[in-house]
């Protein structure tokens, strides 16, 4: 569900309208990639209407090759090449639109993790200058701390990164990864870095049962995750895996009550819910939440 990369923030300080030459440039930000485009994320309309989008880093190819995901698996172009474009483009577009939050994410780069990592933590850097709040849908760099550290030192009032299904599974739907690894990856940051905000998403409809979906959000909750999206897996194409279920809007009032009921600070629960999905609001019920839970409430 990378469903999202640097997305211009949800809510800008002003009303700014884009220009969209056509429906195939549609969410193109000063020749800025959206994962919006990418990964055919089905709110892109909706999206492009308000001026919103998840920004990608790292160039358009990733070094993975997950089951449910569009976007290109080959070897990427060296990131050296492309990081300092990016990160100029990417502050040209939040300087344009005026924004005051932005979320960030990537293709995964196993070719150059660490280069990875202090793109993201630039980025955060300098749009935080800019007076712009930061979330980042980040990779799980193979939960080396030297990498994580790098990005959570930059300051990003949230760090997602998403679990994407169930735990049997995992090693099919995205193979280079592991989800013990994932649950790791919020361990440590919910450790070492407890004041930035921990979120995850994940699909349904790819052949999980109702068990299956209890037991990983009760993983999540152990794992020190504060936010969780659940969105309905639709096949972007004939070329990643099949839908095996499509939920009801029943199923997802009964699974949006589960994540409820365990206490998580905040969530998007729905069949088009995508991990970036109106990231700004959902950080509102955050912050809402916890001054509630402090007042004791």
């Amino acid at each position: 569900m990378t469903q999202g990369v640097v997305q211009p923030g949800l809510l800008a300080k002003k009303k700014v309208v884009w220009n969209f030459d056509s429906e195939t440039s549609l969410l193109r930000y000063r020749h800025v990639h959206t994962v919006c485009e990418e990964s055919r994320c089905p709110n892109r309309n909706e999206c492009s209407s308000l001026g919103i989008a998840t920004f990608l880093i790292g160039g358009r190819e990733c070094t993975r090759a997950c089951k449910f995901c569009h976007i290109a698996t080959a070897k990427p172009v060296p990131l050296a090449a492309i990081a300092e474009k990016e990160h100029d483009d990417i502050l040209a577009a939040a300087k344009a639109g005026n924004y005051d939050y932005l979320v960030i994410t990537s293709v995964a780069r196993d070719d150059d993790e660490s280069g990875l990592a202090a793109h993201f933590a630039r980025l955060t850097s300098s749009l935080k200058s800019m007076g712009i709040r930061v979330e980042l849908l980040i990779p799980d760099f193979h939960n080396r701390s030297e990498h994580l550290s790098v990005i959570a030192e930059a300051g990003p009032a949230v760090i997602a990164h998403n679990m994407e299904t169930v735990a049997r599974l995992s090693p099919w739907v995205r193979p280079q990864a592991q989800y013990e690894r994932s649950l790791n990856l919020f361990q440590y940051l919910r450790a070492t870095y407890p004041s930035i905000i921990r979120k995850s998403a994940f699909m349904v409809g790819l052949g999980e049962d109702r068990s299956e979906i209890e037991r990983l959000l009760d993983d999540m909750k152990l794992a020190g995750i504060d936010i969780v999206s659940i969105g309905q897996y639709l096949r972007p194409s004939a070329e990643q895996a099949e839908v095996c279920r499509v939920y009801s809007d029943a199923e997802f009032a009964e699974l949006e009550e589960s994540v409820r009921s365990r206490g998580f600070l905040a969530w998007e629960v729905g069949p088009f819910v995508r991990s970036s999905y109106m990231a700004h609001e959902t950080l509102k019920k955050v912050n809402a939440e916890i001054l509630l839970r402090r007042n004791g409430k």
